[in-house]
């Protein structure tokens, strides 16, 4: 039986089937909201699944990520006032540099703050709980919402998981502004329009490796909220069918690119 690496929403009634040939037979069908428990495998457009101790299939496009919602704090905290994401803003679980991505809100989101700041971060007041945002880049006054021209130029041709990527990254790493998507490259998911390089500045100093560590890290600990399937980074991969190996080594290709010494690799799923 594959190892279950997540779970999905069903976003239409879905019929489950066999296999994931297109004549194969129908077992059940589930209705719209039913969250289903994936393998990560897909095949002819179809998501693996187990259902009722079986692997089964089903269309995977009608499938979403569910929404990350943790409890909230007992005891609300006051809120003392407002202030405007300025960027592309993760919502953190906690103010410490471990924390779960809730979300990313996009620039211009009115926010409730409480005027408590820790480890540089804001705590917030976001869907009922007390949540935590990168201080800097909140203002008492509205900013311009247009998105950078740079910006769009990136996610021109990106499926909707992929720019979930790139807005949380630039979120969560300002110091990164070099990212390469679209190309022709018959092995890859970039043609799709679903992978992202982010190229690490000096990527051959303490720094720049330190920093690509934490991108890869990043990544791999937000997968769920933000539909990664799997991360390249310095030679090594880590992926969803394979989670429990961890980071695995990857043969040498040649070269630093090639190998992904200079930039972070991720690619994701095609739902949004």
């Amino acid at each position: 039986m594959p190892a279950v690496v997540g779970t999905r929403v069903a976003t239409a009634d879905l019929s489950v089937r066999t296999t994931s040939r297109a004549n194969s037979k129908k077992v059940a069908e589930v209705k719209k909201g039913t969250v289903l428990s994936v393998t990560g495998a897909t095949q002819n457009g179809r998501a693996q699944i187990i259902y009722r101790k079986n692997v089964r299939w089903v269309r995977a496009k009608y499938l979403a990520n569910p929404q990350v919602t943790l409890p909230p704090a007992p005891g609300l905290p006051k809120i003392t006032g407002s202030r405007y994401a300025t960027a592309e803003l993760n919502v953190r679980s906690t103010y410490a540099d471990k924390y779960d991505l809730i979300t990313v809100v996009p620039i211009g989101t009115k926010l409730s703050i409480t005027g408590v700041v820790k480890n540089a971060r804001m705590q917030i007041i976001y869907n009922n709980a007390a949540r935590w945002v990168t201080a800097k880049y909140l203002s008492k006054s509205k900013p311009s919402t247009t998105t950078p021209p740079s910006w769009k130029a990136v996610e021109r041709g990106l499926q909707p998981n992929a720019i979930k990527v790139h807005r949380g990254a630039r979120a969560a790493f300002p110091q990164i502004v070099t990212y390469y998507t679209l190309r022709r490259d018959p092995i890859s998911d970039h043609p799709k329009g679903l992978a992202l390089d982010l190229m690490i500045p000096n990527y051959k100093s303490s720094a720049g490796k330190a920093l690509g560590g934490k991108v890869a890290v990043w990544a791999r600990k937000n997968y769920r909220s933000l539909g990664i399937h799997y991360v390249i980074w310095n030679q090594q991969i880590w992926n969803i069918e394979r989670d429990r190996e961890g980071w695995r080594h990857m043969a040498n290709r040649g070269g630093d690119s090639a190998n992904h010494k200079n930039h972070v690799h991720i690619s994701v799923y095609g739902g949004g």
